[in-house]
């Protein structure tokens, strides 16, 4: 019967296509979905297909169907740092040009982690027409120390809950049958905050479909009333040198979830006693960590299996090998086995430097589907599309310069999901037109007639006001929402996502840079006059309270007499030059320049704005006197070969031109979203990672508002050399 069973779920699964082939794979340590995929010629969605469960994570010695097409296995290769085409080639006895035929992008780059096909292994015999259930059926036992997951239930509505005093989540949770990953789930921001008396969680409510799952005294799985649910807990007689933190890991479940099944136990956990455990098990009783490499470890509030990754310095894959649950999300709490720190080592320290660029690449753990949406200005309702002279006349007027960078934007986003896809990640991404500024009403509708409820995040409209509507909208949903271009901040929004630094960062970048070592050096300030500069004015005076101030003359002019009063001959001399007038900035320059043979002259601004790139003031000024600046990106304007990147080589092979920044800002902004998807649970989890993360020309370091949402504080500092070349300071 138990097979039949089986057999039944697996050939529903399939939808009868017959003539598809399977192979059976018996999973390896370390191995996941999208590793194997490659194995087999395969995707990680046909993987999906006929293992559902295979969705919340494999384990080793697991036995998966695989759909083939040509009965085709390769051999492999799981890049290392210091790895080339080359030496992959010598490596393993094959030619570079077998290696790029098999793994189609490999010309441009190869990535630590990326899963490379060698060569074709001979064919086996063990291809099948349907997937090959004696060995799943084989594999499911009915034991409680193998677990097959119950089928996701749907949500149907939800109901609101007002905290109130001493409340926690897991009570919550156990006054309406939901766990707290499921509270956390519809309530996105309590993954990295605490809740609080009075506040309003959504807690889901699930219709009645059968819940299923193997326990110690179920062989099979027929249950077809939705008023019988098979037991999630059973009796357990504690044995010796048993201990909370051992029945917790051996159940994937916190102390608190333990003590809270068992509220009379004896502290003193006696042999032979009585208690309740859940009846998944996922570490078998006879299973013992050997001691002297690996511990026993409490999951902290707020800490993330990124944080863990980065601490301990192992893979994602060893993680959940050693503890399977942590796939269905950590949990303050939750005991888990990790290797044992050095004595030396402080097992708790975390200390991340902005100028450290993190790379989410090797740390990819949930290949879960990723829903994205991109909401953005093209204005089709003005364009007709059937009509190209008429495209290229909008797209030059001044009034579609919305819908051209709309456009660019656009063309980075679509070559970060298809990067991101190479890394074995799902995405469905869906695009909407915004059409124009101030369009609350239209976006509105837009939201309303879509299912934006689903989606991991959304990304624009480019306009202030639009985003904040979305915000606005999707806070209910608790649905990300970045702005891509806009450097203005929301108080409003805890869901709302500022990509762009303001103005006020990156002049405390500036400043920060200077007041490092600004000891025997004579600071000189000189600002436009008038309202507009006055606040970065007070500012430079509150910080810098010894540093001179050059007179500027009506009409914004410094004259030489007044210049020559403030330079030093015998220190040197830092000028923070704080003005957008052309005219100003190229007198300022130009008297500069007059005395840098003279003077030790470093010239600084905390806002270079498109006046300093006007015609009228000379780029051989600005490197003569190496001008410091702050900026969100890194400006590279040529792309020489030395900052060709794949997304640049990628973009200029399709396009015929290099990318200009709103390109590489949709590409950056893109990649970097669904790389922080693919390491946590979701945004408001990979948030709280400590560290910076920087790909073509932007980098992210997103903190937490205490009103509000989340804000990037990543900026650089750039200098000209005496090349005219821009060298990033830090």
């Amino acid at each position: 019967m138990r097979k039949a069973v089986v057999f039944v779920f697996l050939f529903l699964t399939i939808g009868f296509t017959y003539s598809q082939q399977y192979k059976s794979h018996t999973v390896a340590k370390g191995e996941n979905v999208f590793r194997i995929s490659q194995l087999y010629n395969t995707t990680v969605e046909e993987i999906y297909r006929v293992n559902p469960t295979a969705k919340n994570g494999v384990k080793e010695g697991e036995i998966l169907a695989i759909p083939v097409s040509d009965d085709q296995e390769y051999s492999t290769h799981i890049v290392e740092e210091g790895d080339t085409v080359f030496n992959l080639s010598q490596k393993y006895g094959v030619t570079k040009e077998a290696i790029y035929a098999l793994n189609p992008g490999t010309q441009q780059n190869i990535n630590v982690g990326q899963v490379i096909k060698i060569k074709k292994l001979p064919k086996t015999n063990t291809t099948a027409k349907v997937p090959p259930t004696k060995e799943v059926t084989d594999a499911i036992k009915d034991t409680a120390q193998t677990v097959v997951a119950p089928p996701a239930r749907k949500v149907v509505s939800f109901t609101t809950h007002k905290v109130k005093k001493k409340e926690t989540l897991f009570g919550i949770g156990k006054q309406y049958g939901v766990s707290v990953d499921e509270i956390k789930k519809h309530n996105k921001r309590l993954y990295s905050e605490g809740i609080m008396k009075k506040d309003k969680i959504r807690i889901p409510i699930y219709s009645d479909a059968v819940v299923t799952a193997f326990t110690e005294n179920t062989a099979t799985a027929t249950v077809d009333s939705s008023t019988v649910r098979v037991s999630t807990t059973t009796k357990y007689i504690l044995q010796p040198k048993d201990t909370k933190f051992s029945i917790s890991r051996r159940h994937g479940i916190t102390i608190s979830e333990l003590e809270a099944l068992n509220p009379g136990l004896d502290p003193n956990f006696p042999t032979g006693a009585e208690i309740i455990v859940p009846t998944t098990v996922f570490v078998p009783l006879e299973e013992a960590i050997d001691q002297e490499k690996y511990e026993l470890y409490e999951v902290a509030p707020q800490e993330t299996v990124y944080g863990i990754l980065k601490r301990t310095n192992i893979t994602a894959d060893s993680l959940f090998s050693m503890n399977p649950y942590v796939r269905n999300g950590l949990r303050a709490g939750m005991v888990i086995t990790l290797p044992k720190q050095s004595s030396n080592r402080d097992s708790l320290a975390i200390n991340f430097k902005e100028t450290k660029a993190d790379n989410l690449e090797n740390m990819l753990s949930n290949f879960q589907t990723k829903k994205i949406a991109v909401m953005l200005p093209f204005g089709l309702d003005t364009l007709d599309i059937g009509s190209r002279a008429a495209t290229e006349e909008y797209l030059k007027r001044n009034s579609a310069k919305g819908a051209r960078v709309a456009l660019d934007f656009y063309k980075g986003v679509r070559i970060a999901v298809d990067s991101a896809k190479t890394k074995g990640l799902s995405i469905e991404l869906s695009v909407y037109d915004t059409q124009k500024k101030n369009n609350a009403a239209y976006i509105k509708n837009v939201i309303t007639a879509n299912n934006f409820d689903e989606l991991d995040a959304v990304i624009g409209p480019l306009y202030q006001a639009n985003v904040e509507v979305v915000a606005s909208e999707l806070k209910k949903y608790d649905t990300p929402v970045f702005s891509p271009i806009s450097s203005k901040e929301s108080t409003l929004y805890s869901n709302f996502f500022q990509t762009i630094p303001t103005k006020e960062m990156l002049q405390d970048k500036l400043m920060s840079y200077i007041a490092k070592d600004s000891t025997e050096k004579n600071i000189i300030i000189i600002t436009q006059r008038g309202k507009k500069h006055a606040g970065i004015r007070q500012r430079l005076v509150a910080k810098f309270p010894a540093a001179k101030e050059a007179k500027i003359e009506e009409g914004n002019y410094l004259h030489a007499v007044n210049l020559a009063k403030v330079l030093d001959k015998n220190k040197p001399n830092w000028v923070i030059l704080e003005s957008d007038d052309i005219a100003m900035i190229s007198n300022v320059s130009t008297q500069l320049n007059a005395k840098v043979e003279s003077h030790q002259i470093t010239l600084f601004t905390t806002h270079k704005d498109d006046a300093f790139d006007d015609d009228s003031i000379k780029n051989e000024y600005l490197s003569k006197l190496h001008l410091h600046y702050p900026s969100i990106d890194k400006e590279y304007d040529n792309y020489s070969n030395e900052f060709v990147t794949p997304f640049v080589a990628r973009y200029k092979k399709q396009n015929g031109i290099i990318p200009n920044k709103y390109a590489v800002r949709g590409f950056d902004i893109t990649y970097d979203i669904l790389m922080r998807l693919g390491t946590a649970d979701d945004l408001y989890h990979a948030a709280s990672f400590e560290g910076t993360t920087e790909y073509v020309e932007n980098k992210f370091n997103y903190a937490k508002k205490r009103m509000g949402g989340y804000y990037n504080k990543a900026s650089y500092l750039i200098k000209f050399d005496d090349d005219l070349k821009l060298t990033i300071v830090e």
